[in-house]
């Protein structure tokens, strides 16, 4: 699928097939119960979360959606569900609802969140004078 010039959240996610409409909104839901303090955002034609740095996107694809985690090599996966062979990003293959488990990905989630969080202190603290 071409990456969309939409540059509105809402009106993108509206602009989808059903089923996948359907995916992504659950997606959506899922973020925001979990950080509801990232901002959802348009990026590279991708929905993206965002928090001091990008934390997460969703990512449609012809026969799926990628679920992706920009810093996703350094969270645990207990569970075994990310994917990619990307030198940082790692993702969740959604083909159906059920591809969408709120458990494990809550702890994906909380651990991206932990990452961006430690990075901007990490900046932070180097930047300031001694």
């Amino acid at each position: 699928m071409k990456m969309s010039k939409e540059k509105n959240v809402d009106a993108y996610v509206r602009s989808l097939a059903p089923g996948k409409r359907t995916l992504v909104q659950k997606l959506r839901r899922v973020v925001a119960a979990e950080a509801p303090h990232l901002v959802e955002v348009m990026k590279w034609g991708n929905v993206c979360w965002v928090g001091e740095g990008n934390v997460c996107l969703v990512h449609v694809e012809d026969n799926h959606l990628d679920f992706g985690f920009f810093r996703g090599t350094s969270i645990p996966d207990p569970d075994r569900i990310l994917v990619g062979k990307g030198k940082f990003l790692r993702m969740v293959k959604v083909r159906k609802a059920a591809d969408i488990r709120p458990g494990p990905l809550a702890g994906i989630i909380a651990s991206a969140v932990a990452l961006d969080r430690g990075q901007s202190r990490r900046a932070h603290v180097a930047a300031q004078p001694s």
